[in-house]
């Protein structure tokens, strides 16, 4: 079976992301094995699904690619769109884990004016040499915005973290009027599932 590719956050559509509590690595990777087999066929609109494991075997999350908002389900986990990205034009390395931050906001000018100050905040020559990029997501309604960043590993991160270099991050985090964190995780892919547009079939990888 192919590896899985790391879901790429910069293709149009919308982005159905929920997570789910898991008790250990065994639930974890349960709960995904369900969620995969319901999806043999896979609904139209929806282009691919990512499975992430969190580091500390507690969360499950989902992140599905829908074509475009009317094709995604109404009801369930938030829906995001992207608004904007920090990656190199020439980047090519893979990713090894996804770290996730998670804000409730006082609404969509609140949203752009939060992402804006924290990628205004970034260093201008690069920051860790581990980190490859990161995506802010809005939700559709408004009240989110879920803070997608990709790394080459957790040792990377954990080692930009203790370096200091998520510092000014953390005092606009928790200091911005109508932001508030609600939380985050590190995260490993587990598992795709996506669909293959020259078949009109689905893939897997693991």
């Amino acid at each position: 079976m192919p590896s899985a590719p790391f879901p790429d956050l910069t293709v149009p559509g919308t982005l159905v992301i929920g997570t789910r509590y898991a008790d250990g690595l065994d639930q974890q990777q349960s709960a995904v094995e369900a969620e995969f087999d319901a999806l043999a066929t896979m609904p139209a609109g929806l282009a691919a699904v990512s499975w992430f494991l969190s580091t500390d075997a507690e969360t499950v999350l989902t992140l599905a690619q829908w074509t475009d908002d009317t094709a995604a389900p109404p009801a369930g986990p938030p829906r995001y769109r992207l608004y904007r990205s920090l990656v190199e034009e020439q980047e090519t390395r893979v990713p090894g884990c996804l770290i996730t931050a998670a804000f409730d906001v006082d609404g969509p000018e609140r949203q752009r004016a939060f992402t804006d100050a924290v990628i205004e905040a970034q260093p201008r020559e690069g920051g860790h040499p581990g980190a490859i990029s990161a995506h802010f997501l809005h939700s559709v309604d408004g009240s989110r915005v879920l803070l997608c960043t990709e790394w080459t590993s957790v040792e990377a991160h954990r080692e930009a973290a203790e370096a200091g270099d998520h510092d000014k991050g953390h005092e606009l985090f928790s200091g911005t009027p109508g932001v508030r964190l609600t939380h985050g995780g590190r995260f490993h892919l587990y598992r795709t599932l996506r669909r293959d547009p020259a078949r009109g079939a689905s893939r897997e990888g693991r």
